[in-house]
């Protein structure tokens, strides 16, 4: 049986938007790659993902804190996000080291954060987007990389949208 790092703790990470440092130790959510489907008739119904077609994909940052990061998150634009993350790894043969995670997002505005104040507790709020465009890195890797505007989507180096731009 081959091994298989074990993937552990997330250690910390940072959110930057167009540029600017907006965030520390977050949590953020990109949303999944997740195709249109058609049932076909296959010994009964069969559903089908049609590759090409996508659902909206969003984005949610959960924020801490009240700053200048919540009026750059806010602002009713484009927004080109970078998210940076640090996760332990444990090897084989026990030793543990930290591998690097990047994803690069670039959305529009889907809403305006709600904003609760209670005295004694944390201000959060949470920012949502719709995605047109992200490309993930693990260790230096990419492992996908959707652009709704260029129409790719490639997984693991494979262009998925190839077949069907070489024949429009």
């Amino acid at each position: 049986m081959a091994w298989i790092d074990i993937k552990s703790g997330v250690v910390a990470d940072t959110v930057r938007d167009n540029g600017e440092l907006v965030a520390k130790d977050t949590s953020f959510t990109i949303g999944g790659i997740e195709f249109v489907t058609a049932d076909v008739q296959a010994m009964g119904n069969l559903t089908v993902p049609l590759i090409g077609l996508l659902e909206n994909m969003e984005l949610a940052i959960t924020k801490i804190g009240l700053d200048r990061g919540l009026g750059t998150m806010s602002k009713l634009e484009a927004h080109n996000f970078e998210f940076r993350w640090v996760q332990n790894v444990v090897r084989e043969d026990g030793s543990q080291n930290v591998e690097g995670c990047k994803a690069f997002v670039r959305t529009l505005p889907a809403t305006t954060p709600e904003l609760g104040v209670e005295v004694g507790s944390v201000t959060e709020t949470e920012h949502t987007y719709n995605i047109t465009r992200v490309q993930l890195f693990v260790n230096g890797e990419e492992l996908y990389c959707v652009d709704r505007l260029a129409q790719t989507l490639r997984i693991l180096g494979v262009d998925y949208m190839e077949p069907i731009n070489n024949l429009l």
